[in-house]
């Protein structure tokens, strides 16, 4: 719990929205963070980081940090783009950075995207994330979308089996909210 506080402190420095980023721009952000650390990251890892990184950024009411749309699938909560971007890597890590569509000046180009990192806020927020998500088994970041009454969960309960239906950021954004305030109470931070 002590871990999330810090990323509660760090969101309620800041008070502007910040730009929006491609998931596979984010996604290049905690790969970079892991190659620092020599921590191989794969690409169900990655989805997890990624969704955590958009999720906070909702819950702290800072908007979506990611363009795309997060849909429930059989294994969590996934950016399709994202999946179809780095599944080359199967469950190995991802060895090379992530290709995927650049928005620039609001025209889209392919690239390797990334979360520049001298860009204040997203980049200090993908660094906690990473600091709080980034060493535990990517089993265990899968159990945590998988929470019974989380996001990903209600989605799935409305259609079970159904695959793609699209998880709203009102949804996300109401599930980490809670989550920040649970875990300012807990930390006795007001």
């Amino acid at each position: 719990m002590l871990q999330c506080v810090r990323i509660v402190r760090l969101v309620r420095r800041q008070k502007k929205t910040i730009r929006r980023y491609t998931p596979a721009a984010i996604g290049n952000r905690f790969r970079d963070l892991a190659m620092s650390e020599g921590i191989p990251i794969d690409p169900m890892k990655v989805q997890k980081l990624v969704y955590f990184a958009h999720g906070w950024h909702l819950g702290f009411g800072k908007g979506p940090l990611s363009i795309d749309e997060v849909q429930a699938w059989r294994w969590g909560p996934v950016f399709p783009n994202l999946y179809h971007a780095v599944k080359i890597w199967g469950t190995g890590p991802i060895m090379e950075p992530i290709g995927g569509p650049e928005v620039h000046n609001g025209k889209s180009r392919l690239g390797k995207p990334n979360v520049p990192a001298d860009m204040g806020y997203a980049d200090r927020l993908t660094q906690r994330v990473w600091e709080v998500y980034g060493p535990m088994p990517t089993i265990s970041l899968s159990q945590l979308t998988h929470e019974v009454d989380g996001p990903r969960d209600v989605i799935w309960k409305k259609a079970p089996g159904r695959h793609g239906l699209v998880i709203p950021d009102p949804l996300i954004r109401d599930y980490f909210a809670k989550k920040a305030k649970d875990n300012r109470a807990n930390a006795g931070v007001a």
